[in-house]
């Protein structure tokens, strides 16, 4: 609310304020690459009733987010770690010294330690995904906005509500996002959400497209399970929101910590079989792939 064409708006206050929604942005940065990641995790407002509401909450998540980005991009890269032995003096007991067990082995590391770390330019170099509960149906300003970079300030979804500059000039971003689900050979799910009231799609994992690509995603809920249930959550779904990711979405931490950031070119998109997918390990599968 610093922002002064927002102090000047009644809806702010009456719309937005009140709503407790919540956002968390974590930046991170591989100690021996410097490769950096940002990844962002959202719970958008839920009321049809307030889709002005939901469009600002994003519009502020993504201001917020490019500022983050901005300032990331400004951090030094890190410094060359200290080179360690490769080995040591045998002790009695027949371990090395001068060798830290703890330590990654050094020459796992030698192919990165021989990189210079990367230089980023600007915030919208960084790899960015932004998942979570939007709430929002692939027809919503929502949707459009994010996978456009750009919104009308007359948009339908603003409901005649005056948000500043919002509603002024439009909303528009430089992030370069695109749905996981919405690549090519991939497509959104028909649903994402299974409840007795409402079928449809309204989570998604966004990802900037310059510098990160898909190589899988989960599939859909069998149709002939759906037909013999009236929704979720049931005995066999904990939630009423279907699980669904880039295959497997946590595999990009986990190799991102043990130092497997640099990654070959992308990979054509692929539909894998949930069945399938729950089946293979998540070590052995990738689900983004960082292009330099």
């Amino acid at each position: 609310m610093q922002r002064q064409d927002f102090k000047k708006t009644d809806d702010m206050f009456n719309r937005v304020l009140g709503k407790d929604n919540i956002a968390v942005v974590c930046l991170m940065e591989d100690k021996q690459t410097g490769t950096r990641f940002i990844i962002a995790n959202a719970h958008i407002h839920w009321d049809p009733a307030y889709r002005d509401v939901k469009l600002v909450q994003v519009a502020l998540l993504v201001d917020e987010i490019e500022k983050i980005a901005h300032n990331f991009a400004k951090y030094p890269p890190p410094l060359p770690p200290t080179p360690s032995p490769a080995s040591g003096t045998p002790n009695h007991d027949g371990s090395e010294s001068g060798v830290d067990p703890t330590q990654p082995n050094p020459s796992s590391s030698s192919a990165h330690a021989s990189r210079p770390p990367p230089v980023y330019t600007d915030g919208t170099k960084i790899p960015l995904i932004i998942c979570g509960d939007f709430n929002s149906v692939p027809s919503s300003g929502v949707y459009e906005f994010l996978s456009n970079g750009t919104l009308p300030a007359n948009h339908p979804d603003f409901m005649s509500h005056m948000y500043g500059k919002y509603t002024s000039e439009g909303l528009r971003h430089r992030l370069g996002l695109k749905s996981a689900y919405a690549a090519p050979g991939a497509g959104e799910l028909p649903l994402t959400n299974y409840t007795p009231s409402f079928q449809g799609v309204i989570d998604y994992v966004w990802y900037s497209t310059a510098n990160l690509g898909v190589s899988a995603v989960l599939g859909e809920v069998d149709r002939a399970y759906l037909e013999k249930v009236v929704g979720f959550p049931n005995a066999h779904f904990p939630s009423e929101y279907v699980v669904f990711s880039m295959l497997p979405f946590c595999c990009v931490l986990v190799e991102w910590v043990a130092d497997w950031v640099y990654l070959q070119s992308r990979m054509h998109h692929q539909r894998v079989p949930r069945e399938a997918a729950e089946r293979k390990p998540a070590s052995t599968t990738t689900s983004l792939f960082i292009s330099y």
